[in-house]
């Protein structure tokens, strides 16, 4: 059996490493949560991205596939009037035909390349996202960590200085004792 200042040494040490053990299980399993639901919340950002980049392709093909029809309408148009215009006034006119069908084409591929850009910066930014997200909760469980591990070594530095200067006789420094063996 140890004297009463020793034992209440020992019990604080041993509540403060299971303290440190149990605050240190704690904060792996927050940073462990954190950095699923930022996995999460990435894969789901993607999801939508890849859903955008689909819907805009196909409303860039629609758009392209409306050019044409016009275009091919036009085209039909000039070549029912054709025994009526000169070769140089239908030549003329296929080639405006020609020239509003490659510009319309271009201007609907360019808005669609920025489109897909924009949603490949948006991929590229949830990844991002989960990469700081996951560094903060890394950073957030080692600062609990370090902080009970801190903790702990202050209990046993406190633990052993009680113990050193806890008295050795049995009424050390107490007058009453030498009082009463007489």
């Amino acid at each position: 059996m140890c004297d009463p200042v020793t034992g209440m040494a020992l019990a604080s040490v041993a509540s403060s490493v299971i303290s440190t053990g149990m605050t240190t299980v704690s904060a792996g399993q927050q940073a462990k949560a954190e950095f699923k639901a930022a996995e999460q919340q990435r894969k789901a950002e993607e999801a939508e991205a890849l859903r955008g980049i689909a819907q805009e392709q196909q409303e860039g093909l629609e758009q392209q596939s409306d050019i044409m029809r016009s275009a091919q309408k036009e085209l039909g148009a000039v070549q029912a009037s054709e025994t009526m215009l000169t070769e140089s006034s239908l030549g003329s006119l296929l080639y405006a035909g020609a020239y509003d069908l490659n510009v319309g084409l271009g201007r609907v591929e360019e808005q669609e390349a920025r489109d897909v850009g924009f949603r490949e910066s948006q991929q590229a930014d949830a990844i991002a996202r989960q990469k700081t997200r996951g560094v903060q909760a890394a950073g957030e469980a080692s600062k609990q960590i370090s902080s009970a591990v801190g903790s702990a070594l202050k209990t046993v530095v406190g633990a052993g200085s009680s113990i050193l200067n806890a008295p050795t006789t049995p009424g050390k420094g107490d007058s009453s004792f030498f009082a009463d063996s007489f």
